[in-house]
């Protein structure tokens, strides 16, 4: 049961996890209390350390704010729900943990901290899956779940049934679907489109979605007219549903209704225009396009970038007029798919660099990497040629970590464009990489494309997240768990700054 529009059920939900929260920090006081482990605990002390409970709380409803958790009561699945809440209160507990570390709070006891976690856990699980019982009871005995009609049985029917169907939302109840003959890869064959009329007599449609792979005009023509007499609303899932934006009004030219196709789509966010993707696409434009974007740019946008491009609008400029600009950061992506962009997914700049290193063999491709020190630079070369077998690797360069004289970087150009690179992978972190990327644009002759940490995440220095911390959008927890003191400032500032923005739109 979704209620986006409701703002004040969103807050009154948010507030009662709140509550929860706090009501959990002294159930977790009075158990350490109890339990005698560890160095002796008292009543005064769990109303002393009263503030850490209530910045754990905020950040944990905040997590849950930035997650999407209050637009919608209903759990699709009790197992995921409850392995998502104990991630997101990871988070929480990994923040707070961070939080005592940079501010020398030692004292505080880490054995409280496990029970405040564990409790604050077991009490927002009860509270979801009883909300979950009472939203789903509210619709059913209401019978407020509209009723989906698929025509179609192939590859699109078959997509349309997994990613809209089989969700189990509370908005939806899938009935069946009409066509020629029945797939196993579909439930509920109803009989063929001949049939929909009787069908339509004996049974309640709200809605059909028309999701044929090949699509004949006067067979639509007649459902249409069907559907119309019983006052239906058809939708029809085009071909060509990948590369039309759901954000792009249809034209419409002497009375024929036209719809724009691209394989560029954008979504604005925070004024920034990120691109919708994911990597297989990006892969293939990068490919296509490659000759045309020699002396271009890509950047890979995160919060922090996304931010820092919002409040520098020269940044800003400089992020819109590359060639892309792709979602680096899990909220970025996850931004776009809540509102319209379904096929946007999470494309970092390590693994889109991995990505091309891979088939650079094949495709005969020429890399140069600008930026970090020597002594990674000599690294990652040397795990490179073991890892990308036939890998190319036009040039690399470590730039002084000041400010170059015009005269040397005129140098540094010629000697890139000398070496005859197709890729120029540049590695000086954000905003500088995107600054120094667009003040050479035309002038180096390869598509550059800024990667952040992937020089160190090549040559060993940093460990990435493990997949299930990249898959829950976590990855900036691991890094702030490497290093703390300089990150903490940064994370705290941007990432406050991005839900707010987020919770007002």
């Amino acid at each position: 049961m979704h209620y986006r529009n409701s703002k004040i059920l969103q807050l009154a939900n948010a507030l009662l996890d709140f509550v929860l929260i706090l009501l959990a920090y002294f159930c977790a006081g009075s158990l350490r209390v109890v339990i005698p482990l560890g160095a002796a605990f008292f009543l005064v002390d769990r109303t002393r350390f009263f503030p850490v409970s209530v910045l754990y709380a905020v950040v944990i409803v905040a997590c849950y704010a930035f997650a999407g958790d209050y637009d919608t009561l209903h759990q699709r699945s009790k197992v995921k729900g409850t392995v998502k809440l104990m991630v997101r209160n990871l988070i929480g507990f990994a923040l707070v943990a961070t939080i005592l570390y940079v501010f020398g709070l030692q004292q505080f006891s880490r054995l409280l901290l496990i029970y405040f976690y564990l409790l604050s856990t077991l009490f927002i699980l009860i509270k979801r899956l009883v909300l979950d019982q009472v939203a789903t009871a509210y619709v059913r005995r209401r019978d407020m779940a509209a009723r989906f009609l698929l025509i179609g049985s192939g590859a699109l029917a078959q997509r349309v049934y997994a990613d809209v169907m089989q969700q189990n939302s509370l908005d939806i109840k899938y009935v069946g679907y009409l066509a020629q003959t029945p797939s196993e890869a579909l439930p509920g064959y109803l009989g063929t489109v001949g049939e929909l009329q009787n069908i339509l007599l004996t049974m309640h449609i709200d809605r059909m979605i028309l999701a044929e792979d090949t699509q004949n005009a006067d067979e639509m023509r007649r459902i249409v007219a069907i559907a119309d007499s019983y006052h239906i609303h058809v939708s029809v899932v085009p071909v060509y549903n990948d590369f039309s934006s759901t954000h792009t009004p249809p034209s419409v030219y002497r009375g024929i209704q036209m719809v724009d196709l691209s394989m560029r789509q954008t979504c604005e966010i925070m004024g920034v225009n990120i691109f919708v993707t994911d990597m297989d696409k990006t892969l293939s434009l990068i490919e296509t396009q490659l000759e045309k974007w020699r002396g271009k740019y890509i950047c890979v946008a995160n919060v922090h970038t996304t931010v820092t491009a919002h409040e520098d609008e020269g940044y800003r400029s400089i992020q819109n007029n590359a060639a892309m600009a792709l979602p680096d950061g899990g909220p970025l992506s996850q931004f776009s798919r809540e509102h319209g962009f379904a096929e946007a997914q999470r494309v970092t700049g390590p693994d889109l660099m991995r990505e091309i290193l891979k088939i650079s063999a094949e495709k005969g491709w020429k890399h140069y990497f600008y930026g970090s020190t020597p002594e990674t630079l000599q690294t990652m070369q040397q795990k490179l040629l073991e890892r990308y077998p036939g890998v190319q690797i036009a040039g690399m360069m470590s730039p002084p970590f000041r400010e170059l004289t015009p005269q040397e970087d005129a140098e540094i150009v010629e000697q890139i464009n000398a070496a005859k690179p197709d890729f120029v992978w540049v590695g000086l972190g954000a905003p500088k990489q995107e600054r120094w990327m667009a003040a050479h644009e035309n002038r180096v002759h390869a598509l550059m494309i800024g990667v952040g940490a992937a020089f160190d995440y090549e040559a060993g220095n940093i460990q990435r997240a493990p997949q299930w911390m990249q898959k829950h959008n976590l990855e900036w927890l691991y890094r702030l768990m490497q290093d703390p003191k300089r990150l903490f400032k940064r994370y705290l500032n941007t990432n406050l700054k991005y839900l707010i923005w987020t919770w007002r739109h």
